[in-house]
């Protein structure tokens, strides 16, 4: 325990009922189960969202044996057996939130470990419970994303930094632990304040000594040593893997920071307000801090602990996922603050306001939508009994290839800033005979014209080639009305299936015929007074059932 006081508001508080001051710290545990539970639930039911299915789709990628980009995406080799297990897409990922939530777990026995080191047990666990109550932390800390096993990776190494000397057998491990953060995703760089923090609290705890920097600078060193030998690891066999990678830190380094730019700063507001206990004892932290009787290195530490949570002023991608991610060592720094509250409205009432908050959150969440996922997913799959090409906007059938772009604003943007028909070419490489229309892009280019999204060049090809099949799924293929004729440029060739009376490049089918058609023009002519089509594939069967429209949750 710690002799740190949080100093105390000397006004007295308003009269309530008679709970218990002071309740067992049986009751902060089974609370802290509780909300564990809750975030289970979350995992087990909440729908998936978009970069989660192209999480999965990288495990896949891998899983095929293909290249894909070495930083960001050790994961892949952590979820080798993932493709394996029985059911879809949407089953896999479920199985892997079993493992995120895991991860958050030993998050939360991170936070655990450091709060006991600034305050005492009771407070530790509600500590603990703060920050596993908090809205967005319910929500996604058990999301199939790096940020659950980077944050269980980064608390980890954190307590290691705050409560150990750093022997021999401590650097080695916190260097593991940093240098595979930074395999996991770059932006393992934003605890950075919190890492000097504790590394200045602790050099000031040792007088200063010289050794005790070294060790630091031996861990710093040992973690490139093994995130170079990771990376090494990760990318042996694939030549073009340094420049891709050179790629991603280019573009991800300038496309990171903005001082009150991002267009996710809205969502503040309601992380604010899903997680009033959090938010209250956080803004609470500096004054407190400033106050303390400690030497001024211990101070600047707490505060570097307390830093990242000013990071969403200045990452543009601070998203309702992110916040988990951010915030452990912010709420680390809250155990200084919780005795306030403590002292004023006692135990039972902050355990309570907490748990009420949590079960606010985990009440009016969305339920249902996975229903529809799972709908739309095994359509997809009955339409297309064995793996094809398709676009779509975030790689929703893992098992298929994905042939574009990552379609989030950024992606959107990378894509038209390049100036490229990237669709067009991916056609004219290897036959898309898929679209799957879970963003409303596609439909709208395809049935409306809505290029704005799309290079013109894209935006012709997909209007020209496909035609929706079933609900949101679109096929490369073609209507002709009656009585009339055209020449089709057809960039998908493979089998396609009669629907009605046609003719092709002067040969006459009907209803059920197979035609194989190759790159190129083909002459498509209808006689009769009814529209005839031609669908990709040997007589696809439609799914009987339709899904809602909707596939994703609200953040």
């Amino acid at each position: 325990m710690s002799d740190l006081a949080a100093p105390a508001i000397p006004r007295a508080g308003p009269s309530l009922p008679a709970f218990p001051a002071v309740i067992s710290t049986r009751w902060l545990i089974a609370l802290i189960g509780v909300l564990a539970l809750m975030q289970l639930s979350m995992a087990t039911g909440r729908s998936i969202n978009w970069d989660e299915f192209w999480f999965y789709s990288q495990v896949e990628i891998v899983a095929r044996g293909e290249f894909i980009q070495p930083l960001q995406t050790i994961h892949t080799r952590l979820f080798f057996w993932l493709p394996a297990m029985p059911g879809s897409e949407i089953d896999h990922i479920l199985i892997a939130r079993l493992f995120m939530w895991g991860c958050a777990l030993v998050t939360a026995g991170g936070i655990y470990l450091l709060a006991e080191k600034f305050s005492d047990r009771r407070t530790a666990l509600l500590t603990v419970a703060v920050f596993m109550g908090a809205g967005y932390v319910l929500q996604h800390s058990s999301s199939f994303r790096v940020d659950p096993i980077v944050t269980a990776l980064l608390t980890s190494a954190l307590v290691i930094a705050a409560r150990t000397r750093l022997g021999i057998g401590s650097v080695f491990a916190l260097s593991v632990l940093i240098g595979l953060a930074g395999m996991v995703t770059i932006k393992f760089v934003l605890w950075a304040p919190a890492f000097a923090g504790i590394a200045l609290w602790r050099w000031s705890e040792t007088g200063y000594d010289w050794r005790y920097a070294a060790r630091w600078a031996c861990a710093g060193a040992g973690a490139l040593g093994s995130f170079a030998l990771l990376y090494w690891l990760h990318s042996s066999g694939a030549e073009q893997s340094n420049d891709v990678a050179s790629g991603v830190l280019s573009r991800s380094g300038g496309k990171m920071f903005a001082l009150l730019t991002s267009p996710h700063l809205p969502m503040i507001g309601k992380g604010v307000f899903t997680a009033l206990p959090l938010t209250l004892a956080i803004l609470l932290v500096p004054s407190v801090v400033l106050r303390l009787k400690l030497p001024l290195a211990q101070r600047i530490g707490l505060l570097g602990m307390w830093f990242p949570v000013l990071t969403p002023l200045f990452y543009l991608n601070s998203l309702p996922y992110f916040y988990p991610f951010i915030l452990p060592p912010v709420a680390v720094t809250c155990a200084l603050t919780i005795p306030i509250f403590v002292k004023r409205y006692g135990m039972a009432i902050v355990a309570g306001f907490i748990g009420l908050s949590a079960a606010m959150v985990w009440a009016v969440d969305t339920r249902g939508v996975t229903v529809e996922q799972r709908k739309l997913v095994s359509a997809v799959h009955e339409v297309f009994p064995e793996p094809v090409n398709y676009f779509d906007c975030c790689g929703m059938i893992g098992t298929f290839a994905k042939q574009n772009e990552f379609l989030t604003q950024y992606g959107v943007q990378k894509y038209l800033a390049a100036g490229e028909p990237a669709l067009l070419n991916a056609m004219q490489a290897k036959p898309v005979p898929l679209v799957i229309d879970n963003n409303r892009h596609f439909s709208g280019v395809i049935e409306r014209g809505e290029t704005q999204n799309f290079h013109p060049d894209d935006a012709r090809a997909l209007q020209q080639t496909y035609v929706r099949f079933w609900a949101d799924i679109y096929v490369a293929g073609r209507i002709v009305q009656g009585g009339s004729a055209q020449q089709w440029d057809v960039l998908v060739p493979g089998d396609y299936t009669v629907e009605g009376t046609l003719s092709i490049d002067g040969t006459d089918y009907f209803d059920g015929d197979i035609v194989e058609l190759d790159r190129g023009t083909a002459a498509l002519a209808n006689t009769t007074g009814e529209t005839a089509r031609l669908i990709w594939g040997r007589n696809p069967q439609r799914p009987t059932t339709e899904p809602a429209g909707f596939y994703w949750t609200a953040w």
